[in-house]
């Protein structure tokens, strides 16, 4: 704990005033534009797939109310989905 207050023991100057600071003279670092994260949406996957990750690929779409496979529940012809008629389920 000594080690840290040691650190805070000196005495920070303040920045002062923007408009008296020296202007920069370095190089203009510009960032590509491609490799910058859009803040709004999750990150794309970087990592390439191998022989490993091949059990991890999901298979097809299966219904879990008929066990049919390219539909899910909502779209199911069989038990009264989005394209049946009436508001009630077939039975």
């Amino acid at each position: 704990m000594g080690e840290i207050r040691k650190v805070y023991r000196t005495q920070f100057r303040p920045l002062g005033n923007p408009t008296t600071w020296y202007v920069y003279q370095g190089p203009r670092l510009v960032p590509y534009p491609h490799l910058k994260r859009v803040a709004k949406c999750r990150p794309k996957k970087t990592r390439f797939l191998n022989e490993m990750d091949v059990c991890d690929l999901r298979g097809p779409t299966r219904c879990r109310l008929c066990g049919g496979e390219g539909h899910s529940r909502s779209k199911c012809l069989h038990h009264g989905g989005a394209s049946a008629s009436g508001s009630a389920p077939n039975e």
